[in-house]
């Protein structure tokens, strides 16, 4: 069974998450992507969210290992979620057309949000007080 592994970040500003919608789509979800072949997370991380949102990574952590199927293909996904701290003015570019800072509060009912982030991050990060 084929698995899809994609890196992701959790970017957090005044205890609201960053997610971004793909042109095309209607879901939103976290920034990141799939690691090209022998890249790893932190290089995938780096090229991810500077083609998409224009930000450099200054730190990162690992947050959790979370799996699931892929929002846009019925495939199996293995999402290894990080926080990152970025430098830079987030903005949409390349493959994205918008960016949401969402909260767990209101959020779901409000945009829909892919589901690894909606059903298990996003919750966590609430438990955590990191996000209102």
């Amino acid at each position: 069974m084929k698995i899809i592994v994609k890196c992701a970040a959790i970017i957090i500003w005044q205890r609201s998450l960053l997610l971004t919608r793909k042109r095309g789509t209607s879901i939103f979800i976290s920034p990141g992507g799939k690691p090209l072949a022998g890249e790893d997370h932190l290089a995938c991380l780096k090229r991810e969210l500077q083609e998409e949102l224009g930000v450099q990574v200054k730190a990162f952590r690992p947050f959790g290992l979370f799996h699931g199927l892929a929002e846009f293909e019925a495939t199996a996904i293995e999402n290894h979620v990080y926080h990152v701290e970025i430098a830079g003015q987030p903005r949409a570019g390349s493959e994205i057309e918008e960016i949401a800072w969402v909260n767990y509060r209101r959020p779901p009912c409000e945009i829909a949000v892919g589901s690894i982030f909606r059903d298990n991050v996003m919750p966590l990060l609430y438990q955590q007080e990191l996000i209102n």
